[in-house]
């Protein structure tokens, strides 16, 4: 069905890619900025469109300087499109208060599709089941790909193509039922089996699959299905499957499974207000639209907070500071996590945690917030602050900040500052105090609610402390039963604990081994010793120390010596590490593993099944790491750690850019490393230690966390004298890695390097260090001289089959020829720099090299060639993870594909870039995602867009690039900052990039 145009039929689709079909000809291909136009008119079905929604619709946040007049010129190319379609200009009206393509709802296939299942539901209940399915099949076959599939990320196009896409899945889950009700179960399978591998948690999809294997008799794949969609609920929403799954389940394995029934017409969709485009459907488990970051995965069911959550949920709608306070063990962190799982898309974009639990008093707060965020701080302090500010940015975020108690005061500081420099952040905290910042809404987080008597069993079983009991209860006694004996016991038990989820779910899982009565019996006498303690110490406090006491009570000696012990690891460890480092005075290593598991059972110790590491909960860890101290074991098991990660980092660091594996296990012990460091930091003669660790972790730190690198090396240099070879080589060290971004604290440490290796008469370093002295010249100085360093270094080296070394004389003499302009000679350079890199079997430096070739040969004019080259530095990032690579990478490559012309999926790289670039420390890389944009933006007709980017390049770029691309940078600045009227800042820009072409 079409729209007749004079004797002209006119079709739209937008179930796949944007078409215009005139009188059933081939589609016409159509610009991009045309295309969306022209869909969210088509999606209006012949209703008039606002010019404001349409200019949100184009620009979103980022309208041009004159948004009208850049819609007029919009609308005048679509009519000149039509036109050239054989459409005829005549469907485009202008009519107050915007535009309206004057087509009806049946020119359109998604509004075609609508109708069809509208009336396949209605067959469903009328006409039978194989009229239905003729309808539907009529309705799937519209769909062509994705909706919307080439309008990229817009607001509105995500949302419709989100709401569209729910509509077909449902249609499909319709059409998939019909068959299992026909008894064609046998045609469903195949199609439900994919379906669930696609939409993982949809239990729709799970309840006809488990429907069609049994009646096609395979009883055993059928409950297959179901634990496999029970495991995935729990590991992704810490949920069960819904009752009614749980008991087809349940009528599985009893063969009593109801004869099939008519299925039940799905509701069709509300409708939509005339004057605003479509919204995406309301956040489910399969569509949910925030990113979560890095928020745990839920584990176990939460019981008792349905209510609570919505209350939070409601307060942080309302306030920018949102704090949870209670008693510890009361359950604020499960609480702030739930509430953030059923946050939608109106509260923030993405989400993340940050845990203050285990970070010791003194520490400096900001660089450790931005170290668990995966920031690099640049240092402690502000410059920790200002990173994250940036790093946050203008973005709706949520930052869930847990545990801040025991640094109150440092956390009211941060949040406040971070709230106050960034309008769209929200933070939720938790704390047992309120930190009394401005703004903040404070949120008393209570116990689970207890039978406050005697009461009948449905009474106690509606008790949510009871529910939570029962249901962890069962998680390690299958066959437990709440019932008229233990009922009463079980709520006094819940009662005894004050209804502390945390005491519940400790007391809970001894059921696998004592009987209720006698946990109750045992608790009950706890209590009572604790709670005559001293008066001066807060309740709250004295409750949970009960119910850690308890439980370290229950554990053998053996169990408790392991339990305490592990608490010196950070970030969590593996099996081998706790074997090595916790086997000591009277545990042996053959014992760890069965005690471990024991842990592991009791929930004291948290395991990760997909890669062999465990950790400690927070308050468990806080717990054992005392009763660590008043064993007087924390400097030995302190000292045994240092042992074991150095000599781990000793067998692994030297592999780091040759063996992935070795990169991984490196990347896995980051956290461990760092207390490893702080360790050798403590200790009288933890110097000589502290650099053989250091030089170990080096390659690790260059081709990663570099600044983590420098920050361990000064913080040793400046602990104690070391021999001056050991002092020459940390120097030498902190100035590699600070070539890409020198300071003057990394200059002055390569230089000082220089001078002590010439005193001590070491040639082989003498050179290592002027050849690194001559790479941190690679954006700024005397290239001539540098080139001259480049060649004493040579000759000082001598003859040499190393590999590495000529790979990296080939990379500096490359760098500074791309610096100059002599990109010729940089490209054949770079070529044999990357054929020695790869002859030495390193993994992560080719594509860096690849994409400094690539830019060679973009500016040397050989486009095709630099595509070919990038796409391929692209693969390489793609197999051997390196973040550095990664970012400079996709900037690289967006550039040259702008450069051509091309804009479609260049955002995108930029986006990649940009978030690898600001989570790795990585400013250079930042700042030509921020000029990709601006290039985009320009070119679009946004001019203040482009000047912002323009700005914020510079700023993050500052001397840290080579002066070609610098001068380019300053005159897109120029124009930009011209064209969106400041004449100040285009004068400016102007003034940079002349003083570049001058040489000053």
């Amino acid at each position: 069905m079409s729209r007749d145009s004079g004797h002209t039929t006119v079709s739209f689709n937008v179930l796949g890619t944007v078409e215009l079909q005139v009188a059933g000809r081939p589609a016409t291909p159509l610009a991009p900025a045309v295309r969306a136009l022209l869909a969210r008119l088509v999606l209006a079905a012949g209703r008039v469109v606002s010019a404001d929604a349409l200019i949100d619709a184009l620009w979103g946040d980022h309208p041009p300087a004159d948004a009208t007049n850049a819609l007029q010129l919009r609308v005048s190319k679509l009519r000149r499109a039509l036109v050239a379609a054989g459409a005829g200009g005549d469907l485009l009206i202008t009519r107050a208060p915007g535009y309206q393509l004057a087509v009806a709802p049946n020119a359109v296939d998604a509004y075609r599709f609508e109708r069809l299942l509208e009336r396949a539901r209605d067959a469903t209940t009328g006409d039978g089941p194989a009229a239905a399915l003729a309808r539907y099949d009529e309705a799937l076959r519209l769909w062509r790909g994705s909706a919307l599939a080439d309008l990229g990320d817009a607001e509105w196009a995500l949302a419709e193509a989100a709401r569209l896409a729910e509509l077909r899945l449902g249609a499909v889950e319709d059409r998939l039922e019909l068959l299992l009700e026909a008894g064609r179960q046998a045609e469903a399978v195949a199609d439900l089996e994919r379906l669930v591998a696609a939409h993982p948690l949809r239990e729709r999809l799970h309840r006809l699959l488990m429907l069609a294997l049994y009646r096609g008799g395979r009883q055993a794949d059928a409950i297959t299905a179901y634990h496999a969609l029970r495991h995935h609920l729990a590991d992704e929403l810490g949920i069960d499957p819904a009752p009614e799954l749980q008991a087809l389940a349940e009528a599985i394995l009893r063969q009593q499974v109801p004869a099939p029934a008519t299925p039940t017409a799905a509701a069709p969709p509300p409708a939509r207000p005339a004057d605003r485009p479509p919204a995406a459907p309301a956040p489910t488990p399969a569509n949910r639209a925030p990113q979560r970051g890095d928020l745990p995965r839920r584990l176990a069911s939460v019981i008792g907070r349905q209510d609570d959550v919505h209350r939070v949920l409601d307060r942080l709608r309302e306030a920018r500071v949102v704090t949870l306070t209670g008693p510890g063990g009361v359950g604020k962190t499960t609480l702030a996590l739930e509430a953030v799982r059923h946050a939608d898309d109106a509260l923030a974009d993405r989400m993340h945690l940050v845990r203050l639990a285990a970070l010791p008093s003194g520490t400096d707060l900001s660089e450790a917030v931005a170290s668990q965020l995966g920031v690099a701080a640049g240092g402690p302090g502000p410059a920790a602050t200002a990173a994250l500010v940036a790093w946050l940015g203008a973005d709706r975020a949520l930052l869930v900040v847990d545990n801040c108690e025991h640094v109150i005061d440092e956390a009211a500081e941060l949040v406040e500052q971070l709230v106050a420099a960034c309008p769209a952040v929200t933070v939720l905290t938790t704390s047992r105090e309120a930190l009394a910042v401005p703004g903040e809404t404070q949120f008393a987080v209570a116990p689970l609610g207890v039978p406050d008597g005697p009461a009948d069993l449905a009474r106690l079983g509606d008790s949510p402390a009871v529910a939570l009991f029962v249901d962890r209860a069962r998680a390690v006694r299958p066959g437990f039963v709440l019932d008229e004996t233990t009922a009463p016991v079980v709520a006094d038990i819940c009662r005894q604990l004050d209804g502390m989820p945390l005491a519940i779910e400790l007391a809970a899982a001894r059921v696998k081994a004592l009987p209720p009565g006698e946990i109750a019996a045992r608790l009950h006498d706890r209590f009572a010793l604790l709670t005559a303690g001293a008066r001066t110490s807060e309740v709250r406090h004295r409750t949970l120390r009960a119910t850690l006491d308890w439980s370290h009570d229950l554990l053998s000696e053996a169990e408790r010596r392991l339990l305490r012990r592990l608490t010196v690891f950070l970030g969590g460890w593996d099996l081998a590490a706790a074997e090595q480092i916790c086997a000591f005075d009277g545990l042996a290593a053959d014992e760890v593993l069965d005690l471990l598991f024991r842990l592991v059972d009791r929930s004291l110790v948290v395991p990760d099944p997909t890669t062999g590491r465990f950790r400690l909960l927070v308050t468990i860890r806080e717990y054992a790491a005392a009763r660590l101290a008043e064993a007087g074991e924390t400097e030995t098991a302190r000292d045994r750690h240092l042992g074991h990660f150095t000599e781990l980092a000793e067998r692994h660091g030297p592999y780091a850019r040759t063996d992935a594996d070795a990169w991984a296990r490196l990347t896995d012990e980051h956290d461990n490393f760092r207390a490893a460091v702080d360790r050798c930091l403590e200790r009288a003669d933890g110097i000589g230690v502290g650099l053989r660790l250091a030089d170990a972790l080096f390659l690790f730190w260059n081709y990663g966390p570099r600044y983590e690198g420098i920050r361990a090396l000064t913080a040793l240099l400046a602990a104690g004298e070391p021999a001056p070879a050991a002092r020459a080589a940390a120097l030498q060290r902190i100035g590699l890695l600070g070539v890409y971004y020198p300071t003057a604290q990394t200059r002055a440490a390569a230089r000082e390097s220089l001078v002590e290796f010439e005193c001590l008469g070491d040639t082989v370093n003498t050179a290592t260090s002027r050849l690194v002295v001559a790479w941190e010249g690679q954006y700024d100085g005397d290239a001539d001289r540098y080139r001259a360093m480049v060649a004493q270094a040579c000759r000082e080296r001598g003859d040499t089959d190393d590999p590495w070394w000529h790979g990296t004389v080939c990379y500096v003499e490359a760098l500074l020829d791309l610096r100059t302009g002599d990109f010729e000679r940089s490209a054949e350079r770079w070529v044999r720099s990357l054929e020695w890199t790869r002859e030495a079997g390193d993994r992560l430096l080719p594509a860096g090299i690849l994409a400094h070739l690539g830019i060679a040969l973009r500016e040397a004019g050989r486009p095709d060639e630099a595509i070919a080259t990038l796409e391929e530095a692209v693969g390489e990032t793609r197999i051997n993870h390196s973040p550095h690579s990664i970012a400079f990478t996709l900037v690289q490559l967006a550039h040259t594909r702008l450069d051509r012309g091309e804009v479609e999926g260049v955002p995108a790289m930029l986006a990649k870039a940009d978030e690898t670039a600001r989570r790795s420390g990585n400013p250079r890389c930042q700042a030509w995602a921020a000029w990709g944009r601006a290039r985009i933006a320009y070119a679009d007709g946004n001019a203040t867009g482009a000047a912002d980017e323009c700005r914020r390049a510079v700023e993050l770029l500052q001397e840290r690039e080579f002066p070609w691309a610098r001068h380019r940078l300053w005159s897109l600045t120029a124009a930009a900052a011209a064209a969106a009227g400041r004449p100040r800042e285009a004068e400016a820009a102007r003034r940079a990039a002349a003083d570049l072409v001058a040489g000053r």
